[in-house]
């Protein structure tokens, strides 16, 4: 690139994205509306729209042809394309209808290509107001069993038992729990922590730092006990990452189909259970004790991260206190502060329960003996 260009490659555009996986799904969006020009505009690439629209911007001013075509891409998103055929996870797929959410998240990185890429200028109240995306549909996610969870890992070989076990403890990404090496976990600690490297988070969150419960440790040393240090747990090698995420995807729905989870949601035609399930399970684990924003940034959500993980001290209790609901084959005894606190309470009431009759016995003790000493003087008197 010459340095008197003044433009960016589309190339240049997705890799100034930070991590691995925004980059996959700035690539996805791209590649959607790159074939929705095609399929569109007579075999136009969607680099050749946008350049051909700024040309025409730059002589007029009017930005609403760029509202038009987004509004156009839209409607393309909302149904079947079986006419477009693309390669998938190793076959071959149509083109189907987006939820609301994937067009929000399509449409918002084709909004930066304008920008970066076509280098079209646009207000932003103006494109939020032009341009009609779908309402999101709010529904209830699905909640993961305790049972479900011991069924899935009763089923599995034992690689993949530790992996899912894992998985229901730090809420990790099946991207980032595949990394793990052994020298992350430190395994002297109670509860265990497992220091995940910054590079290994998907958001570079903060909250590097999450906990295994016991019964996870007791798995975890025997399955890591030949591995070196330097070794990942469940792959060979960096390189082979994206396979192997897509391995795990694929034997995951295997499992699922044994196991009869096949259930779906209506309006998007997702499963219910899917390997992501155990991340929220962990999520809502936690949040049911300590609140959502605890949960979230234990998970690594960096927005939520805020008070309670600044004071790192305290989280290893707090898991330790709610290990029991993490766990599917055994429980511990946990006694929090709270229940301490209501023991002794119980115990200093019972306790003032006991001194207060014997205080009640020693006054009466002490009226008796009054009445004694009396009788005895009235006695003496008599006799004289």
């Amino acid at each position: 690139m010459d340095y008197l260009d003044g433009r960016i490659t589309t190339e240049e555009f997705i890799n100034m994205r930070n991590s691995k996986a925004t980059k996959d799904i700035v690539r996805w969006s791209l590649n959607l509306f790159d074939y929705f020009t095609k399929d569109i505009f007579d075999g136009n690439s969607g680099e050749k729209v946008v350049l051909d629209i700024e040309k025409e911007i730059l002589k007029d001013g009017k930005t609403d042809r760029i509202f038009r075509l987004t509004n156009q891409f839209i409607e393309w998103l909302k149904v079947d394309h079986k006419n477009i055929i693309v390669r998938s996870s190793n076959h071959d797929v149509f083109i189907t209808k987006h939820t609301a959410s994937s067009i929000h998240v399509v449409v918002s990185h084709v909004r930066a290509y304008y920008e970066e890429f076509g280098q079209i200028d646009f207000p932003d109240r103006k494109f939020r107001r032009m341009v009609k995306l779908p309402k999101k549909i709010k529904f209830e996610l699905y909640a993961l069993t305790k049972d479900e969870i011991k069924q899935m890992c009763n089923r599995s070989s034992t690689h993949r038992k530790v992996l899912y076990m894992i998985l229901k403890d730090t809420g990790l990404r099946i991207s980032e729990a595949l990394l793990i090496k052994k020298r992350d976990f430190t395994l002297v600690n109670e509860p265990i922590s497992l220091n995940i490297p910054p590079n290994h988070d998907k958001t570079n969150s903060t909250n590097q730092t999450r906990y295994l419960t016991s019964e996870t440790k007791e798995f975890l040393e025997t399955f890591a006990n030949d591995k070196a240090d330097d070794d990942y747990l469940f792959i060979k090698n960096y390189e082979h990452l994206e396979q192997a995420v897509n391995n795990e995807e694929r034997i995951f729905d295997l499992l699922r189909k044994k196991l009869g989870f096949t259930e779906r949601y209506e309006h998007n035609n997702r499963h219910k259970i899917v390997i992501h399930s155990f991340r929220a399970f962990c999520a809502t684990t936690l949040a049911d004790k300590y609140g959502e924003e605890f949960a979230h940034g234990y998970i690594g959500h960096s927005k939520y991260l805020g008070q309670y993980i600044r004071n790192k001290k305290k989280v290893p209790e707090m898991f330790h206190r709610i290990e029991n609901e993490l766990m599917i084959y055994k429980t511990v005894e946990v006694i929090d502060d709270s229940e301490r606190v209501r023991e002794l309470e119980i115990k200093m009431d019972r306790q003032q329960h006991n001194v207060t009759e014997l205080t009640k016995l020693m006054k009466e003790l002490a009226e008796q003996k009054e009445i004694l000493a009396t009788q005895k003087l009235e006695i003496q008197k008599l006799k004289k």
